[in-house]
């Protein structure tokens, strides 16, 4: 009896050592360690920016798994369920840091492209002001051109005496111009003197006609070499003598037409281009007298005075 207590302490013995050296059924390392991985898969951030990490915790899990399942040591299982359970929280912390990247990202980019819109609102904004005010200023022109042409300068000739027992309204100015008559050409012809001299004050058509007639007489005096010592002292002798034609008190002198021209504005406003608004409607008339602020009109917005 005591041999087969002895045997079966023994076996107890044995069994109970080689329960140690294998993974019990429950294992808590290694079901954290499932927890941790199975988390992260399921956080679909994880899936969009981290899947590396992802990847690597997966693996070190499943080294895991097939290490325990080959009866390795406890120690080497535990140690890598406890690096799968590390690398799916560091993939979730990726995962949670590079989304709020992301999403600052988006958020600048929304921004930017907010204040660009704001910029390309207030440039429409002021370019509309701009062609307002060309819009105003081509109105102006227009105007003004309308009453510049033919005719225009000619106030109208409208009746604006006040009529009997007729009821009447003040009108608010909203523009006048003074009309000035076009200048007027004043012509006029003088009789200018002209002297027949040149600028040193001798008479030149004298001169040239001397000096032809002296060759003619001195030409006609001797012969050969004579003759023509003649008519160089005739031709010199009859410029002298034309020359001195007309010289001193008794100088000759012609007098001629000449037309003088000068251009002269008119004094004065020729009247008044006015503009003025009355219940809402725009009118224009032409008054003789500049107006003040209102004028006086009447149910039907025409002048009276």
């Amino acid at each position: 009896m005591l041999r087969n207590s002895a045997k079966s302490v023994l076996v107890l013995a044995v069994l109970a050592a080689a329960g140690c050296a294998s993974v019990p059924e429950r294992d808590l390392v290694m079901e954290d360690a499932r927890v941790s991985v199975n988390a992260a898969r399921s956080n679909p951030q994880v899936a969009s920016y981290a899947p590396a990490e992802l990847d690597q915790a997966v693996a070190t899990l499943r080294q895991a798994d097939d290490l325990a399942a080959r009866g390795g040591r406890l120690g080497d299982v535990h140690q890598l369920a406890t690096l799968a359970s590390q690398r799916a929280v560091f993939a979730q912390d990726a995962a949670r840091t590079r989304s709020e990247q992301a999403a600052l990202v988006v958020q600048r980019r929304a921004n930017e492209a907010q204040s660009t819109a704001n910029l390309t609102q207030r440039q429409a904004e002021s370019a509309q002001i701009q062609a307002n005010a060309a819009q105003r200023q081509a109105d102006e022109a227009q105007r003004v051109a309308s009453s510049m042409q033919p005719g225009a300068y000619a106030p109208s000739a409208y009746d604006y005496r006040k009529r009997q027992n007729e009821p009447l309204y003040e009108a608010n100015v909203t523009y006048v111009r003074a009309v000035v008559g076009s200048p007027q050409q004043a012509c006029w012809v003088d009789r200018e003197r002209v002297g027949n001299r040149g600028s040193s004050g001798y008479n030149i058509p004298g001169a040239i006609i001397g000096g032809a007639i002296g060759g003619i007489l001195g030409h006609q005096i001797g012969g050969g070499r004579g003759q023509d010592i003649a008519t160089g002292i005739g031709i010199v002798g009859g410029a002298a003598v034309g020359a001195n034609v007309g010289r001193g008190p008794g100088d000759l002198v012609y007098t001629q037409n000449v037309q003088r021209c000068e251009y002269a504005s008119t004094a004065g406003v020729d009247y008044w281009d006015v503009t003025y608004n009355f219940r809402g409607s725009e009118h224009r008339t032409q008054m003789t007298t500049q107006p003040g602020n209102t004028i006086v009109v009447n149910a039907q917005g025409e002048p009276r005075v």
